[in-house]
């Protein structure tokens, strides 16, 4: 994702990013950081002086964060920590992105004031990640966002670029037929992002989705329809068959504080879809 907004922001801001692992965005200045350094991350932000930080780095695959929950710890909450004193030292705003995962999934449609409840080790360092950023540089926006889909970056496909993928090799892709998000592309996160940006006064939580509550089943669909592939490959699956983390059974998101204190709305799903690598 980060890889993805350096691009997007780039045309109208003076971007530095930073890598740990990945490739460099094309054409971004980047510099390698190690954010569980806090001199590190102090000594960048000295050098840099940014108006706006914005913090996309996390350990986000939940079987990982499952087996392993002090290293979603470490990534997830305490560099989310480490990059909001930073920022509060010294006076750059913060904007982190979160996940729709912190929600417990009882409810449809959820507003930013319901309470959350993760139910895996992803969701609930991604929390803790949210509360510090609140604590530590007051002011700072968190941006709850869906289900990524749309155009991806790097080696890690969008929900849809995947379901495409598997498609056109002619695959079998199993889907849950009871699991419900709202997803959103990264152009529309990056126009998110310019609208804080131009908005000195926002700050909180903002969830940040498409405008459509679908299935992963109905979102495969809507893939096969959209970019002409084979439908009668894509094959429905209770939630209760899934093996690994708990998943989330309802995480849709009301994005109605985004749309009328930011004046944005997301992009159409299937714009999104057919922008997808290799599927243009």
């Amino acid at each position: 994702m980060g890889g993805r907004l350096c691009g997007l922001l780039d045309g109208n801001h003076s971007i530095v990013g930073t890598i740990r692992n990945q490739q460099a965005p094309a054409g971004v200045a980047s510099v390698r950081l190690e954010l569980s350094d806090p001199s590190a991350v102090d000594a960048l932000l000295r050098s840099a002086c940014p108006d706006v930080v914005v913090h996309c780095a996390a350990l986000a695959d939940p079987e990982i964060c499952e087996r392993d929950p002090e290293r979603a710890r470490l990534d997830n909450e305490v560099a989310t920590g480490i990059v909001a004193r930073a920022c509060g030292r010294l006076g750059a705003r913060l904007i982190t992105l979160s996940t729709d995962l912190v929600l417990d999934g009882e409810t449809a449609w959820s507003t930013e004031s319901v309470r959350p409840g993760p139910i895996s080790e992803y969701g609930r360092s991604k929390l803790a990640a949210e509360l510090a950023a609140l604590s530590d540089c007051p002011g700072a926006v968190i941006f709850r966002t869906a289900l990524v889909v749309g155009r991806g970056y790097g080696a890690r496909l969008t929900a849809t670029e995947s379901i495409a993928s598997r498609l056109q090799r002619g695959e079998t892709v199993t889907l849950y037929e009871d699991e419900w998000r709202t997803p959103i592309d990264p152009d529309s996160i990056a126009q998110a992002v310019n609208a804080v940006i131009d908005r000195p006064g926002a700050s909180g939580v903002f969830n940040l989705a498409g405008s459509e509550r679908l299935t992963r089943m109905d979102l495969g669909l809507r893939v096969a329809r959209v970019l002409g592939l084979n439908a009668s490959l894509l094959q429905p699956s209770p939630r209760t068959a899934h093996r690994g983390p708990p998943r989330t059974r309802d995480a849709s998101l009301d994005t109605r504080r985004a749309n009328k204190e930011l004046n944005w709305t997301a992009r159409p799903l299937d714009a999104a879809i057919r922008e997808g690598r290799g599927t243009s």
